[in-house]
């Protein structure tokens, strides 16, 4: 996978897909990660409404949140994957083969959510340290629609 995927951004808020390994099978796990698209603290207000519009847990939470299907569901076709919340598309970014054939291969991904335009660096391993170190996160499961 490219290290890292344009995004459609939305006021001050951003996407992108990555992909992660499952810690029981070691297979591809299709990962949505929203941030800030920059250090503008205006972005704050968003994020926290799409935490809060889709129930998500925290990294401490004993098991992963799984996201109902009327708050979320996720989509990917021709390149690009949407994370429709609501009745309307939330957030739209790039994604690769790769990316797609773990999302359809599980039938969900995981979304984290994080307040540092750090994780928008396109690493995957930025993902992991932003969730072990802490900071504020959220996290849950997306079904495809």
């Amino acid at each position: 996978m490219p290290p890292h995927h344009p995004v459609c951004q939305a006021r001050g808020v951003a996407a992108r897909t990555t992909l992660g390994l499952h810690p029981r099978d070691g297979r591809p796990v299709a990962c949505w990660v929203v941030h800030p698209a920059d250090a503008d603290p205006a972005a704050r207000a968003p994020i926290t409404r799409l935490v809060a519009a889709l129930g998500l847990g925290t990294p401490a939470d004993p098991s992963l949140t799984e996201v109902a299907g009327h708050r979320a569901s996720l989509t990917a076709a021709g390149g690009w994957a949407t994370l429709w919340v609501g009745d309307g598309d939330e957030l739209v970014a790039e994604h690769d083969d790769d990316w797609r054939d773990a999302l359809l291969d599980r039938g969900w991904a995981v979304v984290v959510v994080g307040y540092s335009p750090d994780l928008g660096d396109g690493r995957t391993s930025t993902v992991r340290e932003y969730l072990s170190s802490g900071a504020e996160a959220h996290v849950g499961v997306v079904r495809t629609a």
